[in-house]
C-alpha cells in the first residue's frame, strides 16, 4: 500500500512537472483557424473569420435555393442553385485573389525601382521601405506599411519582413524579401544594382504574361459560355410547369447533379487550360511569430 501511494506521488509530481515544462504545440482547431486566415489574407479579406466565410456561403446558398424555389417552384432546381449559391463566396474569393495578385505583379518592378533609388540615394533599408509606402504602387502600399509599423513595434526588420513575405505569399515577394534579410544582415554594397536587375527581369515577366493572356481570353470567354448555357436553357424549360415536375422526379434531380458535376469539371478544366501556371515559392518564407 505504501509503495502504491509513492508511485501515485511521484506520477502525480512528473505530470505536474511535464505539464508545466512542455511545449504547447495549437489544437487542431487553432491550427485550421489560422490556416483558414491565411488562406483569406491571401486575396486581401485580412477581416473576415472563417466561420463568418462559412456562414457567408450557407447563406447565399439558402437564398438562391429560395429565389429559385420561389420563381420556378422546382425542388430540384432549386437544390442545384442552392449548391451554386453556396460556391458564390469562393468564387468571388478566387476572383479577388487573381485580381490581387495580377495588380501586385504589375506593381512590384515600380515599387522595387523605388526602393533601389532610395537605398543608392543613401536612406538606410527601413527608411526606403518607408518611402515604396508612402509613394509606392497603390496595390503595394498597405503591404509595405504593415512593414513600417510592425518594425516599429517589434523593432526587428528580418521579422517584420518574413512575416510581410507569408503574409502576401508571393514568390517575388519572397525573392525581395530574402535580398534585404541578406543585406540588413551582412551589409553590402551591390544591394541597389541587385534590385534593378531584379526589376528588370519583373517589367520583362509582366509583358510576356500580359500578351499570352491576351491571346488565351478566348478560352476564358468561351468556358464560361459553355458552362453558363446549358442552365440557361434548364431555367427556361424548367419555368413550365412539365418542366419542373420532371427535375423534382428522382430521374430528373439524378441528371441535374451529374449535369452540374460535368459542367464543374469541364470548366475548371478549361480555366486550368486557359491560365497561366503561377511560379512556384522557392523561397517560401516562414513567419516568425511577433
Amino acid at each position: 500500500m505504501t509503495v502504491l501511494v509513492v508511485m501515485c506521488l511521484g506520477l502525480g509530481v512528473f505530470l505536474v512537472y511535464d505539464g508545466i515544462t512542455r511545449r504547447r504545440l495549437p489544437s487542431t482547431r487553432v491550427a485550421l483557424s489560422a490556416r483558414g486566415r491565411s488562406w483569406l489574407s491571401a486575396a486581401g479579406l485580412e477581416g473576415v473569420g472563417p466561420a463568418q466565410f462559412g456562414a457567408a456561403s450557407v447563406m447565399a446558398g439558402g437564398l438562391g435555393g429560395a429565389v429559385v424555389l420561389v420563381v420556378i417552384g422546382s425542388v430540384g432546381v432549386a437544390f442545384v442553385a442552392c449548391l451554386a449559391g453556396a460556391c458564390g463566396p469562393t468564387v468571388y474569393y478566387r476572383s479577388r485573389r487573381r485580381g490581387l495578385r495580377a495588380a501586385r505583379r504589375r506593381g512590384w518592378p515600380d515599387a522595387i525601382e523605388l526602393l533601389a533609388g532610395a537605398v543608392r540615394a543613401g536612406d538606410t533599408l527601413p527608411a526606403a521601405i518607408g518611402v515604396v509606402a508612402d509613394r509606392g504602387p497603390e496595390s503595394l502600399r498597405p503591404v509595405f506599411k504593415d512593414v513600417v509599423s510592425d518594425h516599429r513595434v517589434s523593432g526587428d526588420l528580418v521579422a517584420a519582413l518574413e512575416r510581410m513575405g507569408a503574409r502576401v505569399a508571393d514568390p517575388t515577394a519572397d525573392r525581395i524579401v530574402r535580398t534585404m534579410v541578406l543585406a540588413h544582415r551582412v551589409g553590402g554594397r551591390e544591394l541597389g544594382r541587385v534590385l534593378r536587375t531584379l526589376s528588370a527581369f519583373l517589367r520583362d515577366d509582366v509583358a510576356a504574361r500580359r500578351e499570352i493572356e491576351s491571346r488565351q481570353s478566348w478560352t476564358v470567354v468561351s468556358a464560361r459560355v459553355s458552362a453558363s448555357a446549358p442552365w440557361l436553357v434548364l431555367l427556361l424549360v424548367a419555368s413550365r410547369p412539365q418542366g419542373a415536375q420532371a427535375f423534382d422526379s428522382p430521374t430528373g434531380i439524378a441528371v441535374l447533379l451529374g449535369g452540374a458535376a460535368v459542367t464543374a469539371a469541364g470548366y475548371r478544366m478549361m480555366m486550368r487550360l486557359g491560365r497561366l501556371p503561377d511560379e512556384p515559392r522557392v523561397l517560401a518564407v516562414e513567419a516568425t511569430a511577433p
